[in-house]
């Protein structure tokens, strides 16, 4: 029953640089434009020039839900200054240097060293540097009662430079400070990571978990949502899918 009275919980994000909560703010998921994205849609659109575009067995990018869905879920955390990585390959492997417009609020960057993290694994990526790089942003996150803040990479980002390694925040932790830890897939090369790029984001999870079966398909099973899976070709109007829903209760 809907409670007027009944306050909406809410995620609070503080900077404790002055001027950046301003400057640079923490945006919603689906404000974040992806020029990959643009062509894709443009590519699509040629496409639905030809008359019979429907009848052809096709799955283009432009109509997937699972990809579009989660871009526009969650917050954004984008980089409110410039800084500059330079890594010096085979000759240096466990160093870097870095510089920024500002270092207001400490260092732009710091590290975990390769005991805390590299060491213990098998299959690091190529080209990555073993330290994690860690980018001070300044950023603290307030997180509802009986959730998890989940950190991760910006989904379906077009960046090949690093990837945001992820993690929880959670209200236990306090006003836990948002550090994006990064690892580095440029090896050796200066790297200029403007103002304004995304380099996480972020997602509310519930923290109570879901009981789960699982076993073999049966006969008695709803095999039309199967059935519709396969013979998808995400150019449909999903409109018919909600009316199965609707009527497949």
């Amino acid at each position: 029953m809907y409670n007027p009275f009944k306050r909406k919980s809410k995620i609070e994000f503080v900077n404790e640089i002055p001027g950046v909560a301003g400057l640079m703010p923490i945006i919603e998921s689906k404000h974040l434009k992806h020029p990959w994205v643009n062509r894709a849609m443009q590519d699509f659109a040629k496409i639905r020039e030809n008359p019979n575009w429907r009848n052809q067995k096709m799955m283009h990018t432009a109509r997937c839900p699972g990809i579009f869905t989660l871009q526009r879920h969650g917050w954004i955390l984008r980089t409110w200054q410039d800084i500059t990585i330079t890594t010096f390959g085979a000759s240096n492997p466990n160093s870097f240097e870095w510089t920024s417009a500002s270092t207001h609020g400490g260092d732009a960057v710091s590290y975990h060293d390769v005991q805390q993290y590299y060491n213990y694994q098998e299959n690091w990526p190529h080209n990555t540097l073993p330290l994690i790089l860690k980018i001070n942003t300044g950023w603290r996150c307030n997180v509802p009662e009986g959730y998890y803040l989940m950190e991760m990479p910006v989904a379906h980002a077009d960046e090949n430079r690093f990837t945001a390694m992820p993690g929880y925040f959670s209200k236990e932790s306090g006003p836990a400070s948002m550090n994006v830890q990064l690892q580095w897939h440029v090896a050796e090369g200066e790297v200029l990571i403007k103002a304004g790029t995304p380099i996480a984001q972020y997602v509310l999870v519930p923290k109570e978990q879901m009981d789960m079966t699982c076993r073999d398909e049966q006969d008695s099973d709803n095999l039309w949502l199967s059935n519709l899976y396969d013979t998808s070709k995400f150019v449909k109007n999903y409109n018919e899918v909600k009316n199965l829903f609707t009527k497949k209760k």
